[in-house]
């Protein structure tokens, strides 16, 4: 799985996930551009890391739910680098809310973030893969819930089930390309963000009785950005320790 001569683009990488994606693509020989949506320390220490792993990285900032944010984030990707081989759309945003009381601009913000910016992303990243004829990969971080839904999280939900069907629908596409799109679908992942009591609220329902780390997605990701899975596309791998049997096991009228 070494990548020695790709570049690839990880959004949302300051921290969490994306921090630990870029660092494994790095670790394997790739050049980073690091994302984040604006300047911050986070962003800079994640950079830092990566820069240490592949010197000829560099950092890019932009507001993801605006699409002049998208435009010139890629305007500046093309300008600083010769060709892009990877995309990861792993920045998300998430804001649970009963669905009664769920506001219309917290709804579009969800999906402006987790739906609309993977579509933009995969547009312009594509069109750069497919004119410069070398192919590429396309990841989109997606998560449980798109299958099995919780309460307070409707918008989180629905956007992240309509990411999975675009996976499919670019798969079908970029074929023609050489270009590969798959999604991972994570489940319970420790990271800064997630609370030790919500980590703690998920383990009656994983079968493996653990939380997930942020290097076990992260390495699934640098597979699928190799040239070992060429001939997997629109395809959905989960990376849960068994949650979705969980919910099922715990839910017998599922």
């Amino acid at each position: 799985m070494q990548l020695e001569g790709k570049t690839a683009l990880v959004t949302g990488s300051s921290r969490g996930i994306g921090k630990t994606i870029a660092r494994e693509l790095a670790h394997r020989g790739c050049t980073l551009i690091v994302h984040g949506s604006k300047e911050s320390d986070a962003l800079r220490d994640s950079f830092e890391d990566v820069k240490k792993l592949s010197g000829d990285s560099i950092m890019v900032t932009a507001e993801l739910s605006e699409p002049a944010g998208i435009d010139k984030m890629f305007s500046h990707v093309e300008q600083s680098v010769t060709r892009l081989d990877i995309l990861v759309n792993n920045a998300a945003t998430q804001k649970p809310g009963p669905f009664l009381e769920l506001e219309q601009e917290d709804w579009d913000r969800v999906f402006s973030v987790n739906l609309r910016a993977p579509f933009l992303c995969a547009q312009r990243a594509g069109r750069i893969m497919r004119d410069n004829k070398t192919g590429g990969k396309i990841i989109n971080i997606s998560s449980v819930h798109a299958y099995d839904v919780r309460r307070y999280y409707a918008h989180y939900s629905a956007a992240k089930g309509a990411l999975e069907t675009l996976t499919k629908s670019l798969a079908l596409e970029l074929a023609e390309f050489n270009i590969q799109v798959n999604s991972v679908v994570a489940g319970a992942i420790a990271t800064e963000l997630t609370p030790l009591d919500r980590q703690a609220s998920f383990l009656t329902s994983i079968p493996a009785g653990r939380i997930g780390t942020t290097g076990e997605v992260a390495r699934l990701v640098a597979f699928l950005s190799s040239n070992e899975c060429d001939y997997i596309t629109g395809a959905s791998i989960t990376v849960d320790g068994g949650l979705t049997l969980g919910f099922c096991a715990s839910r017998p009228d599922l």
